[in-house]
């Protein structure tokens, strides 16, 4: 689903060159829960951000969902990043005035569903998170767990084909984390392809598949699937 070759990523300032990714390797089947782990300035989010279609890269091979990406103009990109992927931020990124409901609409909008059919998304995918009957509530009345489930639950209701989540527990404690860990997996379980960026040794763990990212590169200390253990 996800195919990277040789993906190089260089930030130019001024006489100043800056290699955030140095021929990065990286190939994500369909079904996988893929944790990526690495220092801070290994890569990471760079590495997030063009999995997302967020930023460009300099040079190297791109297969999202079959497309190569390096063919796509910007409304292209934008209409695959809109269909095909849904994000989840260490911030949750909620509108505060709006509320639950409202919140999760937001990119429905975007897509152009009629109200009927973002109607069902909505309610299905806050039943899915388990808050159905906060629906009305705003972001602020809600835990930072909670919260966090509203974001997923956003990023859920255009059906991605992809979820990408940079740092989903970084700005919770540890009992709210192992709970959106928790729901992660469930999603993932249903389907979703899921790659997710975390400083968790522990909850990286307990993902499929972890990755080390280091240097702009996928460290050969990568981890082998728990799958292929089993």
């Amino acid at each position: 689903m996800l195919v990277m070759k040789n993906i190089n990523k260089i930030f130019q300032t001024a006489d100043i060159q800056t290699h955030a990714l140095r021929d990065f390797n990286l190939t994500v089947n369909e079904g996988d829960f893929i944790s990526v782990t690495g220092p801070s300035g290994s890569g990471k989010t760079t590495f997030l951000n063009i999995a997302g279609l967020l930023e460009t890269f300099t040079d190297g091979e791109f297969t999202l969902d079959g497309q190569d990406v390096a063919s796509l103009n910007d409304n292209g990109r934008s209409r695959m990043r809109n269909e095909k992927i849904g994000f989840v931020f260490q911030s949750f990124n909620l509108i505060p005035d709006l509320n639950l409901f409202d919140n999760v609409d937001v990119p429905l909008r975007y897509r152009g569903f009629n109200a009927k059919e973002r109607k069902a998304r909505i309610e299905a995918n806050l039943e899915r998170v388990g808050l159905s009957s906060r629906m009305k509530h705003l972001p602020s009345q809600l835990s930072g767990g909670q919260q966090q489930r509203v974001a997923i639950a956003r990023a859920l209701a255009t059906d991605p084909r992809f979820l990408l989540a940079d740092e989903p527990t970084g700005n919770l404690d540890s009992e709210m984390a192992q709970g959106v860990m928790s729901l992660l997996e469930d999603i993932n379980k249903q389907g979703t392809t899921i790659i997710m960026v975390t400083h968790d040794a522990e909850l990286a763990q307990r993902a499929s598949r972890t990755i080390q990212v280091k240097d702009g590169r996928v460290s050969e200390l990568e981890i082998v699937s728990k799958k292929a253990i089993a």
